[in-house]
């Protein structure tokens, strides 16, 4: 017979041997191999891990990894906190892994907020009117934003320090260096 008909190859003390998968091995299989440890199937079945795996694999099993279940208040504070709240701060509160963290929220359909929603037309106007004479920190300082907040939405406008204002006027760049005459 081979091996697709129900013959396992396993080794004994060192020597090859096959044994025939019984109707009876292969409904406790069926029935552990999902949620039960290694050891266990590896003692109830006789047989070595690999056999066991390939014979799961091959009738279509699948074995199913349990962790901690996650209660409904985790979940809450999770849809809560994931989208604007950093993911140290979900795990020190949690007591779980940030690695657990990311996925759960994944399987949950949440995404992370790179910025606030929107602007307000008073913060844009603040911008527009301040970057002239004033730096991004001292910006964000006044309208309560991050420093990299600001610049960004400084370069979004497409603000620069010479077109900012009522009465701005274009000046050249003085900052690049001159060419220098030539040595001979």
């Amino acid at each position: 017979m081979s091996r697709d008909e129900g013959w396992g190859l396993w080794f004994r003390q060192g020597i090859a041997m096959w044994k025939r998968w019984s109707e009876k091995d292969i409904e406790l299989l069926k029935q552990l191999y999902p949620t039960a440890p290694e050891q266990e199937l590896t003692a109830r079945l006789g047989r070595p891990w690999t056999a066991i795996v390939n014979k799961g694999v091959r009738i279509g099993l699948k074995r199913i990894r349990k962790g901690p279940q996650w209660s409904e208040r985790e979940v809450a504070i999770i849809k809560q906190m994931y989208p604007t709240g950093s993911v140290r701060e979900i795990s020190e509160q949690l007591g779980r892994s940030g690695w657990s963290i990311r996925r759960k929220a994944l399987k949950m359909g949440l995404e992370k907020m790179i910025e606030p929603p929107y602007w307000l037309d008073e913060e844009l106007e603040s911008v527009r009117r301040l970057y002239g004479h004033s730096t991004a920190e001292q910006i964000a300082r006044r309208i309560g934003r991050s420093v990299g907040a600001v610049r960004k939405k400084i370069f979004d406008m497409g603000l620069r320090k010479y077109n900012v204002g009522p009465k701005a006027k274009k000046v050249k760049n003085r900052s690049r260096r001159r060419a220098r005459p030539r040595r001979r």
